[in-house]
């Protein structure tokens, strides 16, 4: 699993079991270089659905896409990562869940401040 800046402007987040490789990104437009921003990137399990809620906002797909959610495999075994987690400069805080995220407790989580 990794979480990066693409060329775009945006930040995708990667899945990869070894087998198969699943990515998405965020709205462009969204993200402003040198400022802080709350990024959500929401997985779920069920659906096999990748989201992304940026400032308390929810990536719907903009003038870019039609929606603003992403499918991934089900084939994918696993995001498990590696045994270390690597976090790049500039990150001022991360959390990681057992489970997805609703769109609403993600906009609940920017409105409440950083940690």
């Amino acid at each position: 699993m990794c979480v990066q800046t693409t060329e775009r402007g945006t930040v995708e987040i990667v899945l990869n079991d070894g087998r198969t490789e699943n990515r998405w990104d965020c709205d462009s437009g969204f993200l402003c270089a040198g400022e802080q921003h709350h990024i959500a990137a929401i997985v779920d399990g069920g659906p096999k659905i990748i989201t992304f809620v940026v400032d308390g906002k929810l990536c719907d797909g903009g003038v870019n896409r039609q929606f603003g959610w992403g499918r991934f495999s089900p084939n994918l075994r696993h995001a498990n990562g590696a045994e270390t987690l690597q976090i790049g400069s500039g990150l001022q805080a991360l959390r990681i869940y057992n489970r997805y995220l609703h769109t609403s407790e993600a906009i609940g989580n920017y409105q409440a401040g950083c940690p």
